[in-house]
């Protein structure tokens, strides 16, 4: 094989990484209870209370949206987000940008928290019954293009506990490690190979991923 002596590295596949984040402090219910009463003060928590943050982080992301001049959209039926979002990633390449270049909304099964009034009379008259379940509602999918990861895709829900899931793919952050070091390499859609040195390649120093 004539480029044999050229090929640094060629490899067939490297599965995405999903990175499933939530905050620790509300995950249950006891935890929910303690943001309401102990820290904001409210002592009966009903479904206006939890819905009003909902809308709030609604608000948020609108106008963020709306200040970074950043399109929001419902996701289409049919449609795969990275191919409906991929001409704003080129042209955030193209100009050399880095950051959130598009926020897609999507109807999604999620976990999120119903509260009820308790079956009979308490001593507390604020007493509500809170469980964790699974409902229909709104995950935000902020689509970023990072300097060290590459192109990444943010998940966050809409409702408490607001859980996150970062997408990130291993192809996109070796990429942008070759193009730092200087090697030359060919990509078919999401596999690369046939990479060949321009220079001696000497692998970058480990370093943490930003969180």
């Amino acid at each position: 094989m004539k480029a044999a002596p050229s090929l640094a590295l060629v490899y067939h596949c490297f599965d995405r990484i999903v990175i499933l984040g939530h905050l620790p402090l509300l995950t249950r219910p006891e935890n929910i209870v303690h943001f309401f009463r102990d820290v904001h003060g409210i002592g009966t928590i009903t479904k206006e209370v939890l819905r009003q943050r909902t809308t709030e982080y609604n608000q948020w992301v609108e106008a963020f949206a709306r200040n970074q001049h950043i399109p929001l959209e419902w996701a289409e039926k049919g449609v795969r987000k990275e191919d409906y979002v991929r001409p704003r990633l080129r042209q955030m390449e193209r100009q050399g940008r880095f950051g959130v270049y598009f926020i897609i909304k999507s109807m999604e099964i999620g976990t999120n928290f119903r509260v009820a009034l308790p079956k009979y009379p308490t001593a507390d008259p604020n007493y509500r019954i809170l469980s964790r379940q699974r409902s229909r509602y709104t995950q935000y999918y902020f689509y970023i293009r990072d300097p060290v990861l590459g192109p990444i895709a943010l998940c966050a829900a809409s409702f408490l506990p607001f859980a996150i899931t970062y997408y990130l793919n291993g192809h996109h952050f070796i990429e942008q490690q070759l193009r730092s070091a200087g090697v030359q390499f060919r990509k078919n859609d999401n596999v690369s190979g046939g990479w060949r040195m321009l220079k001696p390649y000497r692998p970058p120093p480990m370093r943490s991923v930003p969180s």
